[in-house]
């Protein structure tokens, strides 16, 4: 037991799992309590994103329950009316603690908190009618990443801690001796979870040690996003590098970087995306997408990480009617496709790999196609935009959190992912204009036309990628291009970059 400013912290069987007892101040009128963000960060609830409540009546039980990563959350419970008996379990396979179960009486005279920390399963007892219970919780709820462990798992021992006065002291019972003891014949459940696996059937990855994360080329609009979205998600240990701080073609100083941090994860974002340029400086380009690539999956496989590739739709020669699926033969037109292609290639030899093929990316660090646009939208009125390239504008947002979900599985493999639904270049700089408020004429071009003797890279016309292996390994297709992109304005216009150009006044 310890004390922190007002809090009084009972230690339980369950590591880093506590009760908390906070201090009230009363008089005849009744009392005040407080619970300061220090505290809760003393706690290891540093990330409080969400308040819920639910209502049972006596002999509810609900769960036990728990969210996949990345999307596990830390609770801080309570019951404000009637009373519940809260039920946790251990699954952090890497836990000294692992399978230790722990249940301690809440009402609303005790004004007791239970802290659960990420990779518990969560349950609660009512055993009065009419009980209000409080979470408090460090991440967004996902329907499709929940999970549970039955109540009814035969090895699972309940340390019930009861409060006498001011000390708890710990009874150990099996589920049907707790219900006996408040007078529960049987437990109303939902059906899922009368018919959840044990923990033995189970197949989770919770860990109480935290892991470790390496971004390359952060400073691009990718790399900016997935550092955002790991520290949403929770993730704290993240060494997220520019090529100032990580040259990736230097291959002496990767192997220092990497063998030193030892990440679990590497997001590896930097790349030479100056298509045209490319054809030009061909070597330049090789070394960058194809050297240094090998470089960063020779390191990854020292140390055991999991590596997360960005591919292209520049990998397809784009001549297919229909659309492309992973399993398409690669006939790359381009110096930029051939090169990303080949850091396919090498990404494969690392088994622990998911290669995602992207298209038409747009995020806020950085230029894009969409911010040009907008620009170009504050001096003419009429601009000339590509007609006969098709495919699919991808939100670095949406793409963050799609590849930070696939980074916490074992499904590796090559994956279609950017937003649904398709449009030319010139419709996209139409829907563009329409969000963005600004009257600006679109002329409708071929590519021919608008390069006219311009020497440039061969894009492809047709990028329309199929989803369903995306789908059928349990990951959720992005939103629609178009709902993308009016989020994306308005965060555009939220930043410094978007308010000097409302300032100016356009062309609206």
């Amino acid at each position: 037991m310890g004390k922190y400013k007002n809090l009084t912290i009972t230690n339980t069987n369950a590591l880093d799992c506590v009760i908390v007892d906070s201090k009230r101040f009363g008089d005849n009128r009744g009392f005040f309590e407080s619970v300061t963000s220090d505290e809760l960060n003393y706690l290891g609830f540093k990330n409080f994103c969400q308040f819920s409540d639910s209502m049972s009546g006596k002999g509810i039980l609900r769960g036990l329950h728990y969210q996949e990563d990345p999307y596990c959350q830390a609770k801080m419970v309570r019951c404000v009316r009637g009373k519940v008996v809260d039920i946790v379990r251990d699954i952090r396979k890497d836990s000294p603690t692992y399978g230790e179960t722990v249940a301690v009486e809440l009402t609303p005279d005790n004004g007791t908190f239970l802290f659960v920390p990420r990779g518990f399963a969560h349950a609660y007892l009512a055993i009065e009618d009419n009980s209000l219970f409080e979470y408090y919780v460090d991440n967004e709820y996902n329907t499709r990443l929940e999970g549970g462990v039955s109540y009814k798992d035969t090895d699972m021992v309940i340390n019930l801690y009861l409060n006498e006065n001011g000390e708890y002291k710990k009874e150990q019972l099996s589920i049907y001796d707790l219900l006996k003891k408040y007078g529960i014949d049987k437990p109303l459940t939902s059906e899922k979870d009368e018919n959840r696996l044990t923990l033995k059937e189970i197949n989770t990855e919770f860990k109480r040690e935290k892991r470790r994360y390496l971004v390359t080329g952060v400073n691009g609009q990718l790399g900016y996003d997935i550092v955002k979205e790991l520290k949403a998600r929770g993730e704290t240990d993240i060494l997220a590098l520019d090529k100032d701080e990580m040259d990736i073609t230097d291959k002496e100083q990767v192997n220092k970087i990497i063998e030193l941090y030892k990440p679990d994860v590497i997001f590896h974002c930097a790349a030479w995306t100056q298509v045209d340029k490319a054809e030009e400086l061909k070597e330049a380009c090789e070394k960058v997408n194809v050297i240094g690539t090998k470089n960063i999956v020779d390191a990854s496989i020292k140390v055991g990480a999991k590596i997360v590739y960005m591919s292209t739709d520049y990998i397809f020669d784009g001549k297919k009617e229909g659309y492309y699926t992973e399993d398409d033969k690669a006939n790359p037109q381009s110096v930029y496709g051939l090169t990303k292609y080949q850091g396919e290639e090498e990404i494969r030899r690392n088994p622990n790999h998911f290669i995602t093929r992207i298209s038409w990316v747009f995020g806020i660090n950085g230029n894009n196609f969409i911010k040009t646009m907008i620009k170009l939208s504050d001096k003419y009125k009429e601009l000339s935009v590509v007609d006969d390239q098709i495919g699919s504008p991808t939100y670095t947002v949406d793409l963050a959190k799609l590849l930070v979900e696939m980074a916490h599985t074992n499904k590796y493999g090559t994956y279609n992912a950017t937003n649904t639904g398709y449009c030319t270049w010139a419709e996209f700089a139409e829907e563009i204009f329409k969000e963005y408020g600004v009257n600006v004429k679109v002329n409708h071009v071929s590519t021919d036309e608008y390069y006219k003797d311009k020497h440039h890279a061969i894009r492809p016309e047709n990028s329309k990628f199929d989803f369903s292996k995306l789908e059928q390994n349990g990951f959720a297709k992005m939103p629609e291009w178009q709902d993308a992109l009016r989020r994306y304005i308005n965060e555009f216009n939220e930043c410094s970059e978007g308010k000097i150009l409302k300032l100016k006044g356009g062309n609206k």
